[in-house]
């Protein structure tokens, strides 16, 4: 303890004085640059069409590197499972959009940079009325998912936190499924349910919008999950959980107060997200459970 105090003492009298490390502390990991992975999965990134580079993940890639001038940043476009697989591989690499866990395992995540409404069910205006006249008004996903006449697609490699456990149940049941692999999947699934090859998916909102902005003739709806009502989806970026990832995100939380209420990345929220009739505004939502949260 006194050895503690002299050093102290010391460094303020010494001009230049550097105090040695303490036992256990070290040196703050330098990064170079952020290596961004996205993969093409619309509204999140959207890589080409009318709508192009305006992604959520777009967005928010672009106002983060805006307030970290000093840091390169790159961008791969990578499969989700290849994304997942370099995550487990610890390979250095930040994704824009993952949902937002305070706990580090794979990965380490910022501080929330936005919110998602719940999860819904997107299907056809002809299946919604026989899924809400069999499974309710809000669905109740529990049910639906285990009645065979319908067929559930996905996209491959997609978790879904709040109802995974759900999901998991029915799948030991061999529920009638079908996961899509490669680029373009979130898009991909909902021309299946168009065609008719599946019935239904499980997605947020923002998808549907998405498609009622590329296609405005289609007839795809919005059916909201008993499981999820009145709950909401943080938002967070998330890198690999090693010096090189605690370090980026260390970074990146320093600036996100001003990333999170950037005019652009404001914009693209406002583009993609819809008020809640029974909440209120996205945007004052936003501020409620966001930033307000965050102070």
């Amino acid at each position: 303890m006194l050895l503690k105090r002299y050093l102290l003492l010391l460094a303020t009298l010494t001009p230049g004085y550097i105090a040695p490390v303490a036992a256990g502390e070290r040196a703050q990991y330098q990064i170079q640059s952020l290596e961004w992975v996205i993969n093409s999965a619309p509204p999140f990134h959207i890589l080409d069409g009318p709508h192009a580079g305006l992604g959520i993940c777009d967005a928010l890639i672009d106002v983060v590197n805006e307030h970290l001038p000093e840091l390169a940043s790159n961008r791969y476009v990578l499969p989700q499972t290849r994304i997942r697989q370099q995550f487990q591989r610890k390979a250095n690499q930040c994704f824009p959009c993952m949902i937002y866990r305070p706990t580090p395992g794979e990965t380490i995540q910022s501080e929330p940079t936005h919110f998602y409404h719940p999860h819904g069910i997107i299907t056809t205006t002809e299946k919604a009325r026989t899924i809400q006249a069999r499974h309710g008004n809000p669905v109740r996903l529990a049910s639906l998912i285990n009645d065979r006449s319908f067929r559930f697609g996905y996209p491959d490699g997609r978790h879904y936190p709040a109802v995974q456990n759900i999901l998991d149940q029915a799948l030991q049941n061999e529920i009638s499924r079908i996961a899509h692999t490669g680029e373009n999947a979130t898009v991909a699934i909902l021309s299946m349910i168009k065609k008719g090859r599946i019935d239904y998916t499980l997605e947020y909102q923002i998808l549907h919008n998405f498609d009622k902005a590329e296609n405005a003739a289609g007839n795809l709806v919005f059916l909201p999950i008993a499981e999820t009502q009145g709950q909401h989806v943080l938002g967070a970026i998330g890198c690999t959980n090693t010096e090189w990832g605690r370090a980026a995100i260390a970074k990146i939380n320093q600036v996100l107060p001003l990333v999170r209420r950037h005019p652009e990345f404001l914009k693209v929220l406002g583009l993609w997200f819809n008020d809640d009739p029974e909440a209120g505004p996205y945007l004052d939502l936003l501020q409620e459970r966001v930033w307000q949260a965050d102070e």
